[in-house]
């Protein structure tokens, strides 16, 4: 089977062919991409390359260059808060470095987002963030790592909608759904597991009592420790 025939199509397939191979380092910066080449390697047309190379410059990756032709650009000019770049890297040498970056964002503005939703609580989210916390507490009893990861992302996407600030929910959702995907699709349940279920607990009731300082300060604890959990430190216990 041609493995550029499945989902997505002749386009979606060879823009992440090679958006991997640039992110993995076998396309390294300042390497040219030839149409000819990739044209006669995945078998497909001269219309499809361009609008290949037209995804990749917008991601930030390639830059087309008069009498040169389209080049690899460093790491530092793509779009790093992309999904799709996000699910490259981390397949690459940068992966422990983006995991890194990504939870100190996350640290950056999850707690205001928390504090913002303490600050005019929404009934409805409220909701959403209990149920999503009993389907985590559920996941854990039946040890369950797929179905914890998928009630965890979406509390903390609740949470986020709850702030009432479109901007900051885009972003952070962005990161979170990848980066939840990424640390806890094949997470193992531990100590830290069960901590982490009190601290979402905190989280919800000081969010549903609209306590700003008391949400912040929940959330700020609730991230420190799940980065130390991650990266194996001692951050959160500080």
């Amino acid at each position: 089977m041609n493995p550029l025939s499945g989902p997505g199509g002749l386009h979606a397939q060879v823009v992440d062919v090679i958006g991997r191979r640039i992110a993995t380092g076998a396309l390294v910066t300042g390497a040219v991409l030839s149409t000819e080449g990739i044209e006669t390697e995945h078998g497909v047309s001269r219309s499809v390359v361009r609008e290949v190379l037209r995804t990749l410059t917008g991601l930030g990756m390639v830059q087309p260059r008069q009498r040169v032709g389209t080049v690899v650009r460093p790491v530092h000019a793509w779009n790093l808060l992309d999904p799709q770049v996000i699910a490259w890297r981390s397949e690459g040498p940068d992966s422990s470095r983006q995991l890194s970056e990504l939870l100190t964002l996350r640290e950056a503005l999850e707690p205001v987002a928390a504090q913002r939703a303490a600050a005019e609580p929404d009934a409805e989210a409220v909701r959403t963030l209990r149920e999503s916390l009993r389907r985590m507490e559920a996941a854990f009893q039946d040890e369950k790592p797929h179905e914890f990861a998928a009630a965890d992302t979406a509390f903390h996407e609740a949470l986020l909608r709850a702030a009432h600030n479109d901007v900051l929910s885009q972003l952070v959702q962005t990161v979170l759904a990848t980066l939840h995907a990424r640390y806890t699709g094949h997470r193992s349940f531990g100590d830290a597991t069960a901590l982490s279920l009190v601290r979402h607990a905190e989280l919800v009731d000081a969010v549903a009592a609209g306590d700003e300082a008391g949400a912040e300060a929940a959330s700020r604890t609730l991230v420190r420790e799940a980065r130390a959990e991650v990266l194996g430190t001692s951050e959160g216990k500080n």
